[in-house]
């Protein structure tokens, strides 16, 4: 009786769970369905009500880096972002007031069912320049709710528009500069791969091997969660790292740490400081990094140490990177931004700690008090790209003397410029690194900089504007189609494509024009010779006479450019893709 109950029971559940398949396909179309399976399955994130911790205004500043934080999360698309009332309902039912603790983090979380909580501040209120311009430092951090404690974060400043003759309060610039820092905020978030690995050996009870080195982010030092079904059980702290593989030693046994348990990195959030009206962020800093050693040895190992770099350079011991890529591309609000990659070499894959990526710019050319070219912008060592964006930044970057500096002490930049639409530049990159040094019996540390590697040329293009067909024009003629678009300022050669696909992905539905190559000015006319859609297009895909609607776009390059604009995903083409426009063409009667 109790096995036929069982089967009658499994029977019922597999009944409707077919009929309840069978509700979502009726009810739902399949992208529908698609798009609702994706939305349910987003991972969910709590933004609490930030601090105010710059002395300028009050609450009202604090809830408006909140709501412009929360803001940018949604644009992603990647999260539910949990909305304010039930985050504080839930605060409420739970007898918790912020700041937190690392027990009220992991209550919170588990309540709302989070995946993580994000927490911050308003660091800093100042204004700069002449017309004036509000500059706002916000502290992001992303709190992992099974420890309580940051696995990602950023220090992100951002300035208001410049507004010559404004006569308007404070506060309008201030609000603009906060969301400026939220938008730089989520990006360099969401831009940050953070340090992971699986543990695959303990060894007696005092280490552990994990499956992830250098390529995987992980640095000496690094404190990391052990983490096992989202419950922390243990922490550790890297001590040597390889290619591929790393050691450990267990500062906090726990529960217990076992194979296949997960490691993930704490982050560790910069502080900011206001010195005389002027942003100051300081990375947090190793126990033990810097010592007195260097002036200790005297003169004689300085001199040393000096022909000991040069030769190393000469040699090309000391360069980071095999090639570096400069790839213009647009973001999904179609504004315009630079992608710089690198591929490591031997040398920065073996360093014992890399510090800082420093990225330079061909129009940038300044330098400080080192003697040391001034970088547009900076990333962490464990970071192989850097997006370059139209907004300028403020950032803090080592600046050190050719032979070394025993001390990691950092410089702020206020104000790097962003890049201009239509202009070219080159790019380098080079490494702060720390090296070991054993001398007269003592181990010498320092934080060096390596060679330079530069990039070919990159031209930043705004997407073109398209023109005709203009958008959601009806009974286009498919036989006869001529598109036109206004030239983007630093084009030389474009190519349309139409698809039945609104993506563009579905390459067997897309029609490729051949490269156009035109010298005209930004903002000119451009045009393509009539198109016959019908034989380029709709014949191969069955649809001759039929209404159809289509999606038209235009790519950009600059044939000087080296290599070129991001590849599209599927069809690799090197472009700058316009905002897609639609049209639908004329329904024709069957030939006779």
């Amino acid at each position: 009786m109790k096995t036929r109950m069982r089967r009658t029971w499994a029977t019922r559940t597999a009944y409707l769970g077919v009929m309840s398949m069978l509700a979502v396909g009726l009810l739902f179309p399949s992208g529908a369905a698609r798009a609702y399976a994706q939305l349910v399955q987003l991972p969910r994130i709590a933004v609490l009500d930030f601090e105010n911790k710059s002395g300028y205004g009050g609450a009202s500043i604090a809830r408006a880096a909140t709501d412009a934080v929360a803001g940018e999360y949604q644009k992603t698309g990647k999260y539910e972002v949990l909305a304010r009332g039930e985050v504080e309902q839930q605060l409420k039912d739970l007898d918790l007031a912020p700041p937190l603790t690392k027990t009220g983090f992991l209550r919170l979380g588990r309540a709302l069912q989070a995946e993580s909580i994000i927490t911050g501040e308003v660091s800093a209120v100042t204004f700069v320049g002449s017309p004036k311009q509000a500059q706002v430092v916000l502290t992001v951090r992303v709190i992992d709710i099974a420890s309580g404690e940051p696995i990602n974060g950023a220090v992100a400043t951002g300035y208001s528009n410049r507004r010559p003759g404004y006569t308007g309060d404070d506060d309008t610039l201030v609000q603009e500069a906060i969301r400026n820092a939220a938008f730089e905020a989520v990006r360099t978030i969401q831009n940050y791969t953070i340090p992971e690995a699986t543990i695959l050996t303990t060894r007696a009870g005092k280490e552990v091997l994990l499956n992830r080195g250098i390529r995987g982010g992980l640095q000496p030092g690094m404190e990391m969660i052990v983490v096992r079904r989202g419950e922390e059980v243990g922490r550790i702290r890297v001590t040597q790292v390889s290619d591929s593989d790393a050691v450990g030693e267990i500062i906090d046994f726990g529960r217990g740490i076992q194979s296949e348990d997960r490691a993930r990195a704490i982050y560790r959030v910069p502080t900011v400081q206001v010195r005389a009206g002027k942003v100051r962020t300081e990375p947090s800093r190793r126990p033990g990094e810097g010592n007195k050693l260097l002036r200790a040895l005297g003169p004689v190992l300085i001199i040393g140490l000096i022909a000991f770099g040069v030769a190393r350079a000469s040699s090309g011991g000391n360069t980071p990177v095999q090639t570096v890529l400069a790839e213009a591309g647009a973001d999904g609000n179609f504004e315009p931004y630079v992608r710089i990659s690198w591929k490591t070499t031997l040398f920065a894959k073996s360093a014992p700690d890399t510090i800082q990526w420093q990225i330079y710019r061909s129009d940038f050319i300044g330098t400080d008090g080192n003697g040391n070219l001034l970088p547009v912008g900076v990333t962490p060592g464990n970071q192989n790209f850097f997006i370059d964006t139209t907004v300028p930044r403020t950032f803090s970057y080592a600046s050190l003397l050719r032979e070394g500096s025993e001390d990691l002490e950092l410089e702020e930049l206020e104000g790097a410029p962003g890049v201009a639409p239509g202009r070219s530049y080159t790019y380098q990159i080079a490494l702060v690194y720390r090296e070991r040094i054993e001398a007269e019996g003592e181990t010498l540390i320092l934080f060096k900089l390596s060679d330079r590697v530069r990039s070919g040329q990159v031209t930043v293009l705004q997407p073109v504007q398209l023109l005709t067909p203009v958008q959601r024009s009806e009974d286009v003629d498919p036989k006869d189609v001529r598109f036109s678009w206004l030239a983007a300022e630093g084009a030389n050669a474009y190519r349309v494509e139409v698809s039945t696909d609104p993506t563009f992905r579905d390459r067997s539905r897309t029609f490729v024009s051949n490269e156009i190559l035109s010298t005209a000015v930004g903002g000119s006319p451009v045009s393509t010779d009539r198109i016959n859609l019908e034989t380029a297009l709709l014949n191969r895909l069955g649809l001759l006479g039929q209404r159809v609607t289509l999606y038209w776009r235009v790519g950009a390059r600059n044939l000087g450019d080296n290599p070129g604009p991001i590849p599209d995903p599927q069809s690799k083409l090197r472009y700058v893709w316009s905002r897609p426009f639609e049209f639908t063409t004329q329904e024709l009667p069957p030939a006779p």
